[in-house]
């Protein structure tokens, strides 16, 4: 048996200019407000930034807060107590044992 293509009526489809341009307008407006959009989120990121980042050429600008530490201070003492304990080691080790 031979197979014979039979050729069947199809519906056919014809892209009209209006729908190309319908296309084209929505992906533009679609790329116009994801460009708006990313630079709101920009702007508002860099702000949120600026009140909470301090780094840059105005930093001699920012008002110094006061230390919790003297740095300074714990230095001499940590000196001082150094000091004390080598000259307690020397004389720890001078005196004989005399424990037999």
């Amino acid at each position: 048996m031979e197979e014979e293509n039979k050729i069947k009526e199809a519906e056919i489809i014809k892209e009209d200019k209006e729908d190309r341009l319908k296309r084209g307008i929505d992906f533009r407006l679609e790329l116009a407000l994801f460009l708006i959009l990313g630079f709101l989120l920009g702007v508002v990121i860099k702000t949120e930034a600026v009140k909470r980042i301090t780094i840059g050429f105005n930093d001699g600008s920012i008002p110094s807060s006061r230390q919790e530490y003297d740095f300074e201070k714990i230095e001499q003492e940590l000196a001082a107590q150094s000091s004390a304990t080598q000259q307690n080691a020397p004389a720890e080790n001078a005196q004989p044992a005399n424990n037999q």
